[in-house]
């Protein structure tokens, strides 16, 4: 197994170090108990190979699944651009955290 390790950054303050192990076919077959184990608990993903050529990628099912969410997510041009706006409002302390929700909620009569 060859590990190769990546620097992703999602957001500028915040960085995720992801685990690539390359793997030839027979090896990821004969161990692939221990590979799909080490997929899902420490999200390392795993790229096999076929006569030495990139053939697969086997990743965990969560990391999957989040892929996928992020795919759905960056192709709504829509919600990208509300998740722009809310970002900008942060920044720039145009929001309301739980106090002032509580408080607008008693005022409202929602809760005591």
């Amino acid at each position: 197994m060859t590990p190769q390790i990546f620097l992703r950054t999602a957001v500028p303050s915040r960085a995720r170090i992801l685990y690539m192990t390359t793997l030839p076919l027979a090896g990821a077959r004969a161990e692939l108990s221990k590979v799909v184990e080490r997929a899902a608990t420490t999200h390392e993903r795993f790229d096999i190979t076929r006569n030495g050529v990139r053939a697969a990628v086997l990743l965990g099912a969560d990391d999957y699944d989040s892929l996928v969410e992020t795919v759905s997510v960056l192709s709504d041009s829509e919600l990208v651009r509300e998740l722009g706006e809310s970002l900008k409002e942060l920044d720039t302390g145009q929001y309301h955290d739980e106090d002032d929700v509580r408080a607008a909620m008693r005022s409202a009569g929602r809760i005591r």
